[in-house]
C-alpha cells in the first residue's frame, strides 16, 4: 500500500525519459491541460504496473510483490489503544492488484491528490507487542497472518524543488497525507504456550470486531503509511534530477 503511494507521487510528478525504465514507459510533457496530463499518468501507471513485482531499479523502488519489511516499529498511546509493537520479517502480497478510481496531478506546482483501491492484501511476520486494546491486554510475541479487503487510499501531495549539497536541483515533498479505510479484515496469531492465550483472546476480539479495531487503529495506520512512503518516494525522487522529472 504505502509503495503504491510513493509510485503515484513519482509518476505524477515524472517525465523521466531514463533508459533503465521498463519498456513503454514514456515522459508526460508539461502542460496548463491538466485532464490532458492526468490521462498520460495514468497511461505510464499502467504500463508501469507488470514490472513492480520485481521492482524497478532504475528508480530504486524494491520488489512490490511480495513486499518485503524487514522490521516496523510502532509506538503509539491514543485514548482507546496504547501499544508498543515490534514486527519484523513482514511480507505483504496483493499490491499490485490496485484499481485507480481517481487522479489529479499538477505538474506545474507540483501536487498530487488521488484515490485508489486494493482489493486484496495478506499480510504476514512476527510480532513482539506490549500494550491495551480498550480493555483487552496485548502482550506477547509470535508470528501474524492478516488479510485485508476493500481497502480505499486518498493521498494529498505537495511536491518541492531543493538543491543538494553539491549544487544539483531536484524534487522533495513537501507535505504528503494519507486517508487509509481498510473495508474488512481477520487475523490469525501463533505464540508459544506462555502467550498462547492473550494471542487467542486478541484475535478472537479483532475477528469479532473488525470495523470498531480497524477504526481505532486508523491513525497508526495512515502515520505509518506516510511514513514509508516518504521514505520510500524520497529514494526514487533522490535519484532523479529536477531536469529528468521536469524536462
Amino acid at each position: 500500500m504505502t509503495l503504491l503511494i510513493g509510485l503515484f507521487l513519482i509518476a505524477s510528478w515524472t517525465g523521466v525519459t531514463i533508459a533503465q525504465l521498463p519498456p513503454g514507459v514514456q515522459s508526460c510533457p508539461r502542460t496548463t491541460d491538466l485532464p490532458q496530463y492526468d490521462r498520460c499518468v495514468l497511461k505510464q501507471l499502467n504500463a508501469i504496473t507488470p514490472y513492480l513485482a520485481q521492482g524497478i531499479p532504475a528508480l530504486k523502488l524494491p520488489a512490490l510483490d511480495p513486499l518485503f519489511l524487514p522490521s516496523l516499529t510502532v509506538d503509539r498511546n491514543l485514548e482507546a489503544l496504547k501499544i508498543k509493537a515490534n514486527m519484523s520479517q513482514i511480507r505483504v502480497y496483493g499490491a499490485t492488484n490496485f484499481v485507480i478510481d481517481d487522479l489529479k496531478s499538477n505538474p506545474n506546482d507540483l501536487s498530487v491528490s488521488l484515490k485508489v483501491q486494493l482489493p486484496h492484501i495478506h499480510v504476514n511476520g512476527d510480532y513482539d507487542v506490549q500494550g491495551r486494546l480498550l480493555l483487552l491486554p496485548l502482550n506477547g510475541a509470535g508470528s501474524f497472518k492478516g488479510n485485508f479487503t476493500d481497502t480505499e487510499v486518498r493521498v494529498n501531495a505537495q511536491g518541492k524543488e531543493v538543491t543538494d549539497k553539491k549544487g544539483v536541483q531536484r524534487i522533495d515533498i513537501d507535505k504528503l497525507v494519507t486517508k487509509i479505510r481498510v473495508g474488512h479484515g481477520n487475523i490469525k496469531l501463533k505464540a508459544p504456550s506462555q502467550h498462547t492465550v492473550a494471542a487467542e483472546a486478541a484475535a478472537t476480539f479483532f475477528n469479532s470486531n473488525p470495523r470498531l479495531v480497524l477504526d481505532i487503529a486508523s491513525p497508526i495506520i495512515e502515520d505509518t503509511a506516510a511514513t514509508v512512503s516518504r521514505a520510500l518516494a524520497a529514494r526514487a525522487l533522490g535519484a532523479l534530477t529536477k531536469e529528468d522529472l521536469l524536462p
